[in-house]
């Protein structure tokens, strides 16, 4: 089984970093939507992965979450179209 590939943003695209925290297969699965999400809205994502979840006082239950200057934008796994119409609107 293979997995399909995102389209890259073209160069100059503005920039949106986001952190991402959280642990296993559901980790994966959200770096996946992010990156075809930033691609779909024409961004570049710079993405910083967090697994020290105590030390960012998030329960383990809640993860992923994605944050957006230190602020909490999805927790789960919100479809990509979603995290794709945040990141052409983000506030």
């Amino acid at each position: 089984m293979s997995m399909s590939v995102c389209a890259v943003p073209p160069p100059g695209a503005p920039v949106i970093r986001l952190t991402l925290a959280g642990t296993g297969e559901p980790l994966l699965r959200m770096e996946k939507r992010l990156s075809c999400a930033a691609a779909g809205a024409g961004v570049q994502l710079e993405l910083e992965i967090r697994k020290d979840l105590p030390v960012l006082g998030i329960p383990h239950a809640q993860t992923p979450v994605v944050l957006h200057d230190g602020k909490r934008i999805f927790s789960g796994l919100p479809r990509t179209e979603a995290i794709e119409a945040w990141m052409k609107n983000p506030v």
